[in-house]
């Protein structure tokens, strides 16, 4: 009977367990709708903004757990420290452990930037402060605004914003700054809990974190006025519903609108980082930077001809290249060269530098063809002049041909050349003119008043084109067909608010900057762009101060702000054989164009009830509202 019972209850407990099973695997778990909520802070040792912090460590405590997200990049100390403190995780806290004594009566701004993120779905806690004071106030001033980078207008982030009560002009260069801050990913800064004073602004790249400008490799900008910043309060009218109103207090710190641009400078170091001999007709010249200065070369044991040269620089024009023309010179395997140019000294001055360098030349063919024992007599290839002649099958109208040459060129016979534009079956002579380019030693333009929709025919003869050296050209032939003119569109562009010399730039709409075209202008005026591709253009302004045709870089020594710039992004759709009419407006100043940051301007202080950025208006439409439920009361009466 115990034995049936028993039996009884395994195969009910069997059971059991089989219908639990079963019920439990009808689907698997969602988990529930996904985590956006972030973190919050429930607690703070000490209290964020405490009075008469003696320092040692401060702990964040949160309502879940949190980690860091590249805290190294975006955890900054304003005041900044010389020794970082150290950021731990702990548990559901961050542990913030100071390393050096503070400075009395002092506000500290812990900066987590957008560092903090819970810990499963990254969700960020926000811009996030910790604020304390080693004395009995906490200072609450404020300096906000935007870092640009000066060429191309966009935002610098991450770059670091100091501002010194040292107004001097080398605290950039040799103090760490008394308040720091960093830029978000829109450019946009915000220097808080500053004490009363007048500051001097700048922002850095700081690429080795010293708290220093170190001259060209790390960007900067200035702000060129003195700020002093300020908070004013002032009553503000807030409606509760129909008549009623309530006056309450607010405050307005200011500046909150500073922009800085930033830039490289060109780096003033001036030295000989390199020279070779490629060819025997040849020596090379390599320096670290653009120079402006000659180099003057004076051949050792024997006297060199004035004219025995031809000098080429490269577009960048950091290496200066000589091209030998004396064949007594040439011939040479050594040559030993007394050099004199301008170098940067050690006091950061260019000054005169002599130096003698050894310029050897080995003949690699002739060396290989000594080693070898031949049978039969090798062939020697009588040596060609050589050029490029890019012929197209969709030439545009409005372009010339660049003619590229390996060696510079010292005569053109114009009866070997033979141009034709191509009607039926005849060949017509057309005219056409070759110039060397003003900004290249071998490179020379074939000029021609193209006709639409034609084709033409070139032929080079083998004596057309000579070197220095008494080499001719190789023959070469090839056609040329221009495109309709129906394939091109027009812009019209009208230009307002010009004050000085001006670049209005029509750039090809895409990530990279390309240049379609540049115009310079000195007053108002329409500008036409013609012969334009159908594709997507903006227009891009420099104010050209020193009518050099480029944009030129800033320099802090010499307190020159980079050339102005504006984009004007309205996409300007150009479209085959239509014209487009549009007009732009440049700024009278470039705060006109800076908005300030969306965020809401929060007071630090405790004691401030919110500030506002527009506060003389606020303060006006406030009188107003008044003075006009006064009247309406007063008839009540």
């Amino acid at each position: 009977m115990n034995l049936k019972k028993i039996a009884l209850n395994i195969l009910l407990g069997l059971s059991v367990s089989l219908f639990i099973y079963s019920c439990a695997n009808q689907g698997y778990p969602t988990g529930g709708p996904e985590d956006k909520t972030p973190p919050k802070v429930v607690k703070t040792t000490p209290e964020n903004y405490a009075l008469n912090f003696k320092g040692g460590k401060v702990e964040i405590f949160f309502d879940e757990f949190v980690r860091l997200e590249n805290i190294n990049e975006k955890f900054v100390v304003s005041p900044p420290f010389k020794k970082n403190p150290i950021v731990k995780l702990k548990g559901r806290s961050i542990y913030v452990k100071l390393e050096e004594e503070l400075k009395e009566n002092t506000t500290y701004t812990l900066d987590f930037g957008d560092g903090i993120v819970d810990n499963n779905e990254g969700n960020p806690l926000g811009e996030y402060q910790f604020v304390f004071s080693t004395g009995e106030t906490i200072d609450s001033l404020s300096i906000k605004g935007k870092i640009d980078n000066a060429f191309d207008e966009l935002p610098v982030e991450k770059s670091m914003v100091m501002a010194y009560l040292n107004t001097h002009d080398s605290v950039p260069l040799t103090t760490t700054p008394d308040y720091i801050a960093l830029t978000d990913s829109a450019g946009y800064f915000q220097l808080n809990n500053l004490r009363e004073g007048t500051y001097k602004l700048f922002a850095i790249v700081d690429g080795n974190k010293d708290y220093l400008y170190n001259g060209p490799g790390e960007m900067i900008g200035f702000f060129d006025e003195l700020i002093v910043p300020s908070a004013h309060r002032f009553e503000q009218l807030d409606s509760i519903g129909g008549d009623s109103v309530v006056v309450s207090r607010a405050t307005a710190l200011e500046p909150n609108n500073v922009h800085i641009r930033m830039f490289d400078e060109e780096n003033p170091l001036q030295y000989l980082t390199g020279y070779k001999r490629p060819r025997r007709e040849k020596l090379e010249f390599e320096f670290n930077a653009k120079r402006t200065d000659s180099l003057k070369i004076d051949f050792v044991g024997f006297e060199e001809n004035p004219d025995w040269f031809l000098a080429e620089i490269n577009p960048t024009k950091d290496t200066l290249s000589f091209w030998i023309t004396d064949s007594t010179i040439y011939k040479r395997d050594t040559l030993l060269a007394a050099l004199e140019y301008l170098k940067t000294d050690t006091t950061n001055q260019l000054s005169l530098f002599q130096d003698t360098v050894k310029l050897n030349f080995k003949d690699k063919k002739k060396a290989k063809q000594s080693k070898k024992k031949k049978k039969k007599q090798v062939k020697i290839q009588k040596p060609k002049y050589q050029f490029s002649f890019k012929a197209s099958s969709s030439q545009d109208l409005h372009k010339n041909i660049a003619m590229r040459f390996d060696e510079p060129l010292a005569k053109i016979n114009y009866d070997s050349i033979h141009f034709y534009q191509l009607k039926d079956t005849l060949e017509i002579p057309a005219e056409f003119k070759i110039e060397k380019d003003p900004k290249n030693l071998l490179q020379y333009n074939f000029i021609v008043d193209w006709e639409p929709e034609t084709s033409y025919k070139i032929d080079i003869d083998s004596t057309a084109f000579q070197n220095i050296y008494g080499i001719y050209s190789d023959s070469f032939e090839g056609k040329i067909t221009t495109r309709e003119l129906e394939h091109y569109g027009k812009l019209f562009m009208n230009v307002s608010g010009v004050k000085m010399p001006t670049l209005v730039q029509l750039l090809e709409s895409g990530k990279e900057e390309k240049i379609i075209q540049t115009k310079k202008i000195k007053s108002d005026q329409t500008i036409i762009f013609d012969y334009l591709e159908p594709k997507t253009y903006i227009v891009k302004i420099i104010e050209d101060r020193n009518e050099n045709g480029v944009w030129d870089t800033g320099n802090y020594k010499e307190k020159v702000q980079p050339e102005q710039v504006y984009y004007f992004y309205k996409e300007l759709k150009v479209r085959s054989n239509w014209e487009v009419e549009d007009r732009i407006m440049i700024p009278a100043s470039k705060e006109v164009m800076f908005q300030s940051h969306d965020h809401d301007d929060e007071c630090h202080d405790p004691n401030c009830d919110h500030e506002h950025h527009d506060h003389d208006h606020e303060a006006k439409e406030m009188k107003k509202a008044i003075d006009k439920k006064a009247k309406k009361n007063k008839r009540k009466k």
